[in-house]
């Protein structure tokens, strides 16, 4: 097995190639095992401009993984009996409502995401806010049957944490895990009087296109926030407590902040599935993961681990712990939280440091043939749009001398690019506005690119209803967190498609249609999501709303 010296050595180095490729300024790794630190490894920058190193002090926002101090929390509570987890919310918020077909959700089915509710409501940048217009929206299946994930749910939670608690939910934290786990440095909520501290956040110049190596990245917006579904900000070092709290199973130096029997529950009530792992690993060694009462659970070559995720605007974050290895790491980064370099640094890291065989696709985002995850030989060929014979558009995709991927279309020839999910993008300068994708249609390969569908024979053009053609268009809002999507028709279906977002789908979403201007967001029968297409001037959509949150067109196609 390497020792922790050499794997902090090659840590290094991966991470520094991942700013070198990736939309990543800079960040921090952290190691632990229960007894201490095995190393801290900042890198990158923590200011672009001033090019100020990240430092093991700065602060950076940890998002989702806000949601196993949430979890702790309710048990906590669940201890000392001023809640039970079948409780129903409004037993702590009497004002709350939502509209729904099925039995009312617990507190335990939030915990799990299991609750039926929608992924996010942006609407409104407070807790309050945001909960009491839940009553606009509606759960999409029975609680305890799906696997769904809503931060709305842990919104909820945190409000119920401050009704049972007698305070607010970040004092309590403050009083109840923090201090007790020595993690001084951390801030319980987002305020402007800490934001010096930070490690600046960053995003894409772009917000509405493919980023490619080398596009120029922003400082991203900045917000207080106190919502439970991610309000905690930390250094590297204070996480590294955190996570040797999580080896410990809520003790960490011989203090317990919770029960063993509480700390099982966390990790043993099991939603029906778990969160996704990044699609640019391929499997990274996952056998299951099932998300408990605030973490996710998964068997990573036969061991039983803890993983979460967190994305803030401008923050991405993965933390990873082995108990059977005693082995966790943490990975912080001042990328845009739709960036998953933190996740794959952490996995990568803990294969590292358990001495496990872990297939590591090339960081750079070139797509090459010899890419093990990435890269199909079917890709290859000439492909050909529905449409008049006459125009019909065309791309070819070849390799070149060394095997990387490239795609001519209208006599220009440019280099392929990966994209952390299952899509993949260009600097063609006509094929930059969306991302493309590869699929298998009926046995047959298929690029994709917006409305239009490449096929290695040429396919009937699909005329779509009437109606659904003023649909069509590029809408924005001023969410942070979704800022705009586009939405096309391509083989007569309505898609939503975004470049990127924290709160964004990382694929392209079918709309299906539930009523006259009201559609699904998703083919899957019982997502939540929904979006209620506004009023028309000369037969085109001018304003529409998603889950809550009003998008207009903007003048940009």
């Amino acid at each position: 097995m390497m020792t922790p010296e050499i794997v902090a050595g090659k840590l290094a180095a991966i991470a520094e190639e991942f700013t070198h490729h990736w939309p990543v300024p800079g960040g921090i790794v952290v190691a632990v095992t229960r007894d201490g630190t095995l190393f801290e490894l900042p890198f990158g920058f923590a200011d672009l401009d001033a090019r100020k190193a990240v430092t093991r002090d700065h602060l950076f926002q940890i998002g989702s993984i806000s949601k196993i101090f949430v979890g702790l929390m309710v048990l906590l509570l669940a201890e000392q009996g001023k809640l039970d987890l079948d409780d129903n919310v409004e037993k702590h918020l009497p004002w709350f409502r939502v509209r729904s077909d099925h039995p009312p959700f617990t507190l335990r089915h939030l915990l799990n995401h299991s609750s039926g509710l929608p992924a996010s409501t942006d609407a409104l940048p407070d807790e309050l806010g945001q909960a009491w217009w839940l009553r606009d929206l509606a759960t999409g299946f029975a609680p305890g049957t799906a696997f769904h994930y809503s931060n709305i749910g842990y919104i909820l939670l945190g409000l119920v944490i401050a009704s049972a608690a007698g305070k607010p939910a970040a004092g309590f934290c403050r009083d109840a895990l923090l201090d007790p786990l020595g993690m001084t440095a951390t801030a319980p909520d987002i305020r402007n009087i800490d934001r010096p501290r930070y490690a600046t956040g960053y995003a894409p110049a772009a917000d509405d296109r493919p980023w490619l190596p080398g596009d120029p990245m922003a400082p991203a917006t900045w917000f207080e926030t106190n919502t439970a579904d991610g309000n905690i900000a930390a250094t590297g070092p204070d996480m590294g407590r955190f996570l040797r709290m999580v080896l410990g199973a809520g003790d960490l130096e011989g203090r317990r902040v919770i029960s063993g029997t509480s700390f099982q529950d966390l990790v043993g009530a099991l939603a029906p599935a778990g969160e996704p792992i990044v699609a640019f690993l391929g499997q990274a060694g996952v056998e299951s993961s099932r998300y408990g009462l605030g973490i996710n659970v998964e068997t990573i070559r036969r061991s039983a681990c803890y993983t979460h995720g967190g994305g803030m605007v401008g923050y991405g974050s993965f933390v990873l712990a082995d108990p059977e290895a005693d082995i966790a790491i943490a990975v912080l980064t001042n990328a845009n939280g739709d960036c998953p370099a933190a996740q794959v640094i952490a996995r990568i890291g803990h294969a590292l440091l358990t001495d496990a065989d872990m297939a590591v696709p090339p960081i750079s985002l070139k797509l090459v043939a010899d890419d093990p995850v990435a890269f199909d030989p079917a890709m290859i060929g000439r492909f050909v749009a529905a449409g008049q014979e006459s125009d019909r558009p065309a791309i070819t995709v070849r390799l070149d001398a060394d095997g990387a991927v490239l795609l001519s279309s209208g006599g220009q020839t440019a280099r392929l690019f990966k994209d952390w999910s299952n899509r993949y993008a260009t600097d063609h300068p006509f094929l930059g506005r969306y991302h493309l994708g590869f699929h298998f249609i009926e046995g047959k390969p298929v690029w994709t690119h917006g409305p239009l569908e490449f096929r290695t024979s040429p396919s009937p053009e699909v005329s779509p209803p009437s109606h659904l053609k003023g649909c069509t268009g590029h809408f924005r809002s001023h969410s942070p967190w979704f800022s705009n999507f586009r939405i096309v028709l391509r083989a007569g279906r309505l898609l939503l498609i975004a470049a990127g977002g924290v709160e964004a789908p990382v694929e392209e979403e079918e709309l299906v249609e539930l009523g006259p201007g009201h559609f699904r967001i998703g083919k899957d029968p019982f997502a939540p999501e929904r979006l209620v297409m506004g009023p028309r001037i000369a037969g085109k959509v001018i304003s529409l709303e998603r889950d809550g949150t009003r998008y207009s067109r903007t003048f940009t196609d």
